[in-house]
């Protein structure tokens, strides 16, 4: 891949391969923050994400290889899960996940890219607390939270686990929801 000018600039600004940098670019909607070594962008499918989300680990590096995300990931979970469900005869829900570094935090966490038959977000707004308070803000983001417990077990390294079984979820399954649901407008978004 031949970087652009503006790749060129960007890789020395941040000392990062300017081929590199093009893919980021090319997956992008546009630029977020940077700094040395770190490229924040949105991705083209609206996450916020590090190098929107190309990853070179745990694939070989001899070629100059990278990892991107699914073209439509909510299509992706779709069409597996209902490859699963016909091979077993069994309802499932099913979540694609990444990693993201967060605002404000240190380490990363899993989250949902992609999901099918699972409600995303649980919406608990006008319902009381313990206490008999109107919750008005609270939305548990039920696929990242998922996502996250399922990371921790599959690992980052060598573990070799692509896949985590969640049993006893109680949840609803729901084929209306995707993790697009879970992506928060520009508008609503602080920290952009």
């Amino acid at each position: 891949m031949i970087p652009s000018k503006e790749a060129e600039k960007l890789a020395k600004k941040i000392q990062k391969d300017p081929q590199f940098i093009q893919a980021v670019l090319n997956e992008s909607k546009q630029v977020v923050r940077h700094r040395m070594d770190v490229l924040i962008v949105e991705h083209k499918l609206g996450f916020i994400h590090a190098n929107a989300g190309i990853d070179r680990s745990n694939i070989d590096q001899s070629k100059n290889n990278v990892l991107l995300l699914p073209e439509n990931p909510d299509l992706s979970a779709k069409k597996i899960c209902n490859s699963i469900m016909e091979y077993f005869n069994k309802e499932i829900g099913l979540i694609i996940t990444d990693t993201m570094g967060r605002p404000f935090r240190n380490g990363i966490v899993g989250f949902a890219i992609g999901s099918f038959n699972i409600p995303c977000i649980l919406d608990e707004r006008g319902k009381k607390d313990l206490y008999n308070n109107e919750l008005k803000l609270t939305q548990i983001g039920v696929a990242d939270e998922l996502a996250a417990a399922a990371s921790l077990l599959m690992g980052q390294a060598t573990q070799k686990k692509p896949i985590v079984v969640i049993k006893g979820c109680n949840l609803n399954l729901n084929t209306s929801s995707t993790a697009k649901d879970l992506i928060r407008s520009e508008n609503e978004d602080l920290f952009r």
